[in-house]
C-alpha cells in the first residue's frame, strides 16, 4: 500500500504541475492576480522593518505551503469523487 501511495503522490505531483503550466498560468485572470499580488508584497516589504522581514517571509511561506496542501487535499478527493462517479455509473447500467 506503501508503494501505491508513494506513485499516487507522484502521479498527482507531475498532474497538478502540468495543469498549472497547461491552464493556471495561460489564464488572464491568474496573471492579473499574480501581478497584484506581486505589488502588494513590494509595498508592504516597504513597511516592514528589517528586523521583521524573516518572520513575514515565514509567514509568506506558511501561507504558500498552506495553499499547496489545500490544492493536493482537494485534488485527491476530486480523484476520489470521479473514481467513485465511475463505479456508480458502471454499478448501475449493470442492473
Amino acid at each position: 500500500m506503501e508503494d501505491f501511495e508513494e506513485i499516487f503522490n507522484q502521479f498527482k505531483a507531475l498532474r497538478m504541475e502540468s495543469i498549472g503550466n497547461l491552464v493556471i498560468y495561460n489564464s488572464k485572470e491568474y496573471k492579473r492576480l499574480s501581478q497584484e499580488s506581486d505589488r502588494l508584497f513590494m509595498e508592504l516589504c516597504e513597511y516592514v522593518k528589517p528586523e521583521g522581514m524573516v518572520l513575514f517571509l515565514d509567514y509568506c511561506n506558511v501561507i504558500t505551503l498552506l495553499q499547496g496542501t489545500a490544492e493536493s487535499v482537494m485534488y485527491e478527493q476530486g480523484f476520489r469523487d470521479g473514481f467513485s462517479l465511475i463505479k456508480l455509473m458502471f454499478t448501475s447500467s449493470n442492473t
